[in-house]
């Protein structure tokens, strides 16, 4: 196989072979001499990268390469460092008579650079090198190049120190001296766990990668599902103020009744134990429980006497009416039964179906217990206004017939407390105030 001849990269000078003294060859060796001119017109192999401050003489270089039988190429680069030149020659003939690639030096601190010329599979390192030593090296290396096999070469005294630059990342470590095959065959081990270490490395990266970005797009999309249904509540909030500005505006009996009612109902079923979507659905019933007098008549809805049994029949029908204006709504469906259901009785007595006791929706059932106190305690066309004492006092007599026994109790807890809170936050009365109640005594 002819190999084309390649200059190195960097070789230092090396001493004149004529120049240079040496033995005289055994007559065996001038047998197996060749002549010149087969010397001259044989391709001599690629001389290896090597780094040092001394080097061996060309002769040795070029009588390994020479005596290296032709193999396979293979595409594994190694870098052999050791500060012994014929240690470096030995595993460099060894390796080239495997096939591999390599290029050597003997002096630590050429290392790092000569990682940063070329590519390289594995490092050959030396523990017992001069300064900079083998496992300051083998943290330099690891730091830099975390995927890089790095095999220690050690004595058999320093098994130990071996067993640490494991530790400390290296890939394996062989003992001096050793066989040509262990050798070989602790190189392709380290060079495959090298490639393995890295192949789950770029794999953990790129689902990392893949991670993030399907995050970035769950992300984007959430936020544009956020800004949609944002859109949707403000258009629910503005349909839903438009309805009670439009029942406001029809029955002007009773204005700010809705909203006190809602307000009302709400703190209530809070204390009972309601919350998230239960008290936002019992929000917009009370809001459009009364949404159907928009179709009673003004002479019935604004009549400022009592109502004949002919015109409650008609009054009645307003929760059956407020579910039809309402039921197409698709956002208002949940609200439905606090509209249709807010006159219902406990006992059966109630309109429009006639309902009782469980039978009645919870959030009407707490809806008409707040209702009936803001009903009674304002002014309305055809009612006499109460003050909240008597008010409350009606509530709780009805109790059982017209409302939930337990909501009444809640509701009275209720108020008992918020009047012992105002009672608190009322400043103390002044000196005539006191003098005006020792005279009333």
């Amino acid at each position: 196989m002819h190999v084309e001849h390649q200059e190195p990269t960097y070789r230092p000078t090396l001493p004149d072979t004529h120049s240079t003294p040496h033995a005289r060859p055994s007559p065996a060796e001038e047998q197996h001499t060749p002549d010149l001119q087969q010397a001259e017109e044989k391709p001599a192999k690629t001389t290896p990268y090597r780094s040092g401050t001394a080097a061996k003489s060309q002769n040795r270089i070029v009588e390994i390469q020479n005596k290296s039988p032709e193999q396979p190429s293979r595409p594994e680069r190694i870098l052999i460092v050791d500060d012994e030149y014929w240690i470096t020659d030995v595993i460099y003939e060894q390796l080239s008579i495997e096939g591999f690639e390599a290029d050597v030096t003997n002096t630590s601190a050429d290392v790092m650079d000569m990682l940063s010329q070329k590519p390289y599979d594995l490092v050959l390192l030396d523990i017992h090198m001069p300064p900079p030593d083998g496992l300051t090296l083998l943290n330099e290396i690891r730091e830099e190049y975390p995927f890089l096999a790095i095999l220690m070469l050690t004595a058999f005294s320093d098994a130990d120190t071996a067993s640490a630059a494991m530790r400390e990342g290296a890939s394996d470590y062989i003992v001096k001296p050793y066989q040509n095959a262990q050798l070989v065959s602790r190189i392709e081990r380290a060079i495959e766990r090298s490639q393995l270490l890295r192949e789950r490395a770029e794999a953990q990266e790129l689902l990392e990668y893949r991670v993030n970005e399907q995050t970035k797009k769950v992300r984007a999309q959430s936020k544009q599902l956020s800004q949609m249904l944002e859109r949707v509540l403000v258009t629910y909030r503005a349909t839903l103020k438009a309805l009670e500005a439009a029942l406001d505006a029809r029955d002007q009996s009773a204005p700010g009744h809705c909203r006190r009612v809602a307000k009302l109902a709400v703190q209530l079923a809070t204390r009972m134990g309601f919350s998230g979507n239960d008290l936002v659905i019992l929000e917009h019933g009370a809001l459009l429980h009364d949404i159907g007098k928009m179709g009673i008549p003004d002479m019935i809805l604004m009549k400022p006497g009592p109502l004949t049994e002919e015109e409650w029949g008609t009054m009645r029908k307003h929760p059956e009416i407020g579910c039809d204006i309402v039921r197409h709504i698709d956002f208002l469906q949940d609200v439905l039964p606090i509209i249709r259901h807010h006159h219902e009785h406990f006992d059966g007595t109630g309109y429009p179906d006639g309902l009782e006791g469980e039978q009645i929706p919870m959030l009407a059932r707490i809806f008409a217990v707040a209702d009936s106190l803001d009903a009674q305690t304002n002014q309305r066309p055809y009612n006499v206004v109460h003050s909240v004492d008597t008010a409350l006092e009606n509530i709780r007599r009805d109790s059982g017939s017209l409302y939930d026994p337990r909501v009444v109790r809640e509701f009275m807890a209720m108020i008992r407390e918020r009047d012992l809170a105002k009672d608190a936050e009322r400043p103390p009365p002044g000196p005539a105030e006191r003098q005006a109640l020792a005279s009333s005594d």
